[in-house]
């Protein structure tokens, strides 16, 4: 036969077909070719059988000569092809052998077809497969092994292929075949290792598999075994949205139309088993509804989700109020070996509303009832501007409460009942004394606007109240400082005048006052940096009309330096004074020299805080505040103060170790290093107001962020890192709290703020 498509390759095969019988000698055919180019030209050819696994270490056939010489134009090769093995090792029958001619220089190839018919020898079987394991099961993601054992009954060694059918080859995770030599009369068992992957990827199925062995001198042989994949995972059931309502939108308008709803149902095949989902409803209220399914059955693939949409359709009343139907879906599976969902169900609310919608059918009422409370509501008695100072009463019981406004009111409070923990939010029951003759505010003299309920007022003042003080010991008066400078001394009980202490005329607003123990010496702080000393012989007797007065501003050196604080040590020997510039001054009284009341004045900058990474400097000090030593002995030599800032920072101080670091004459301010005990970041805002409780046991604070905070501390007054700061007194939206104080024996906080509110808090147990 002869091909010769491009005048270049021709050929020819002696015979189109060839028999061959293994072991029974070797056969061969004659390829001859011919050069039809006009050039020098070599010949290669290369015998493919359809079917076979190239092995370069199985020969089947040979060639001679196996390359032929270059020949010139018109020239004839022939070449001599020996089969001397089968193609496909064990394979019986006809196969088709693929004679491809190629030349290098020619670069063109021709192929040629012989038909060898494969015949079967007379050898008995010489190799055996057995599996000791017939029968396996794995759960998906696990691994197992399959024994295979290979036996050759022959005579002689034989090449054996052993390749395992039935089964994913990417199940295999060693390939699944194996090539090995086994010698005559002899056995040997390998091992495949099966691993099913993820659980989608491995249906729960039962696979047939073959482990078939060939070889060069056999007939196939081949055992059969069952891997059976377990069932695993489960079915998740899950709802986006288990509330509905009807109607969905717009349930402020009649709308007589909308009588139905749909859920979505999901269905997530997290198994290696298909399934076909049913859903059911049941629950309390499934009899008051209709249901439609789509689709009424789901079929569910491995990996899958599919989605089942349930409409729900009820009847809804007219009128009334709107009620909820409780229903349950249940996914009914068609293949349990998992059991059931997860969850099993899913819990349905189906808020049903009237056709006319509520509101329009107690409008009127509504709107009677709103106009009738407004009407009726009584007016919450408050300050009518924010509250500068709040005092508790200190006679031993604690109960009654003053506070000083802006609105120039001093305002009397009682709290409403000793069980104080019942209400948190406690407010406070105003009660007026009767008995004492309120007189109304000169028209041309009061600055402020006149309030609309005279119930708690105890004194008008003409000038906004900056400071309100108890005198100490009986707590029967009180000192007022006024924006204009003036001080008054009132009665409690009748909020009538004692007295009115003013230096000048000038305006000078009285930022803080403080007393001595025995009430014979009242010191106030002023706007423009002046200490005055007011002195009387006796409780009995006004103090006198000039005080002493220590100009600070002037010895600072100062255009601008306001008194905001100033605090008197229990043992009132010294008096602390709050500064700009981050520091407060320590002012060691004289008290046998009244002309002189102070024999030392000490200044304490906080800038060494500041070198601890914990204030900024340039602040002003806010609030001052000397722990009470009622509970201390006699004999203690500590004075323990509390200090704030205008960035949040407070400080604990012992007054008592103060050491001075310059030496100049006493009309001087000489810097000083006190110890300070504790510094710690309360807020990012200003702490205006500081207190410490009677017992030493903890430090409250309020400033422009509205929180009341009360801060547990040690027995050496360090903060009790063990316990968590409280804060009793938390409105985002409420203003900064200016004045707060304290009465650990009735567990209460009392504190006045920017909101014109006077508010009663809880101590928290300690």
């Amino acid at each position: 036969m002869n091909s010769n498509s491009d005048n270049l390759i021709s050929a020819s095969l002696s015979t189109q077909s060839l028999t061959y019988r293994p072991n029974q000698g070797e056969v061969s055919f004659e390829v001859t070719v011919n050069n039809d180019s006009d050039s020098f030209a070599n010949f290669q050819l290369e015998i493919i059988a359809a079917g076979e696994i190239r092995n370069p270490n199985y020969r089947w056939y040979r060639l001679e000569p196996e390359v032929a010489a270059a020949q010139p134009h018109g020239s004839s090769t022939k070449f001599q092809v020996f089969i001397f093995n089968t193609p496909i090792p064990g394979f019986v029958g006809t196969v088709n052998l693929s004679v491809k001619i190629f030349s290098p220089q020619l670069a063109r190839e021709r192929r040629l077809i012989l038909r060898l018919e494969i015949e079967r020898d007379n050898q008995p079987i010489l190799i055996s497969v057995e599996l000791p394991i017939r029968t396996f099961q794995v759960y998906p993601g696990n691994a197992i092994d399959i024994p295979v054992r290979v036996r050759n009954q022959g005579q002689v060694a034989s090449n054996v292929l052993l390749h395992l059918t039935g089964i994913d080859a990417f199940w295999v995770t060693n390939s699944a075949e194996r090539r090995f030599t086994l010698n005559a009369n002899s056995q040997t068992e390998l091992s495949f290792r099966c691993e099913p992957p993820s659980v989608v990827q491995a249906p729960s199925l039962n696979y047939l598999f073959i482990a078939e062995a060939t070889s060069n001198n056999s007939y196939p042989a081949n055992a059969e075994g069952n891997l059976e994949v377990l069932p695993v995972g489960y079915i998740n059931f899950s709802t986006p949205q288990n509330k509905q309502r009807i109607p969905s939108r717009r349930p402020w308008l009649p709308d007589w139309k909308s009588n139905s709803v749909s859920y979505e149902l999901l269905f997530k095949n997290v198994s290696n088993l298909s399934q076909e989902i049913n859903v059911q409803i049941q629950g309390k209220d499934w009899r008051k509804c209709t249901f439609k399914k789509s689709p009424e059955i789901a079929n569910l693939n491995l990996g899958e989700t599919v989605k089942v949409i349930l409409d729900v359709k009820t009847k809804r009343p007219w009128i009334g109020i709107g009620k909820t139907l409780f229903l349950e879906a249940k996914a009914e599976l068609s293949d349990q070996r998992l059991g059931s969902t997860d969850p099993a169900t899913q819990s349905l609310e189906l808020e049903v509303l009237p056709i006319i919608p509520l509101w329009l059918q107690l409008a009127i009422i509504v709107l009677i009832a709103a106009l009738l409370a407004y009407i009726l509501k009584p007016e919450a008695i408050a300050h009518t501007a924010p509250v500068n100072s709040v005092r508790i009463n200190d006679n031993g019981t604690g109960t009654s409460i003053v506070s000083a406004s802006d609105d120039c009111t001093l305002r009397y409070w009682r709290i409403r009942s000793d069980d104080i923990e019942a209400n948190e939010d406690a407010t406070l029951d105003i009660e007026a004394n009767e008995d004492a003759t309120l007189k109304e505010p000169e028209e041309q003299n009061f600055r402020c606007i006149r309030p609309k309920h005279l119930k708690g007022v105890l004194a008008f003042a003409n000038n906004p109240i900056k400071v309100v003080k108890f005198e100490p010991v009986e707590n029967q008066t009180v000192a007022l400082g006024l924006e204009s400078g003036v001080i008054e001394i009132r009665k409690v009980s009748s909020g009538d005048i004692i007295s009115t202490l003013q230096e000048s005329p000038e305006r000078d607003q009285i930022f803080d006052l403080a007393f001595t123990t025995n009430s014979l010496n009242l010191f106030s702080g002023s706007g423009k940096g002046k200490i005055r000393v007011w002195s009387r012989e006796s409780t009995t007797t006004k103090f006198q009309e000039k005080p002493v007065v220590i100009d600070l501003e002037k010895q600072q050196k100062l255009r601008d330096f306001p008194i905001t604080a100033l605090a008197l040590s229990p043992d009132d020997k010294m008096l602390v004074v709050s500064a700009e510039k981050h520091s407060f001054i320590i002012l060691h009284r004289n008290e046998n020299q009244p002309n002189n009341p102070f024999k030392k004045i000490l200044v304490e900058r906080l800038e060494n805080i500041d070198k601890n990474g914990t204030g900024e400097p340039n602040n002003s000090v806010l609030s001052l505040a000397f722990l009470p030593q009622l509970h201390k002995n006699k004999n203690s030599q500590e004075n323990i103060l509390a200090t704030s800032n205008s960035v949040g920072l407070i400080a604990i101080w012992n007054l008592k170790r103060c050491e001075p670091t310059t030496y100049n004459n006493q009309q001087q301010i000489n810097d000083t290093h006190c110890e300070l005990l504790d510094s710690w970041q309360e807020s990012k805002n200003p702490i205006r107001t500081l207190a410490f409780s009677e017992d030493g046991k903890f430090l409250v604070s309020g400033g422009d962020d509205g929180q009341v905070v009360v801060r547990y501390l040690t027995s050496d007054y360090r903060r009790d890192k063990t316990k968590s700061p409280q804060v009793i007194n938390n409105f985002s939206d409420s203003k900064t709290i200016r004045s707060i104080d304290v009465k650990s024996s009735q567990k209460i906080v009392v504190s006045g703020s920017e909101d014109f509110q006077v508010r009663l808090h809880h101590i928290p147990p300690y």
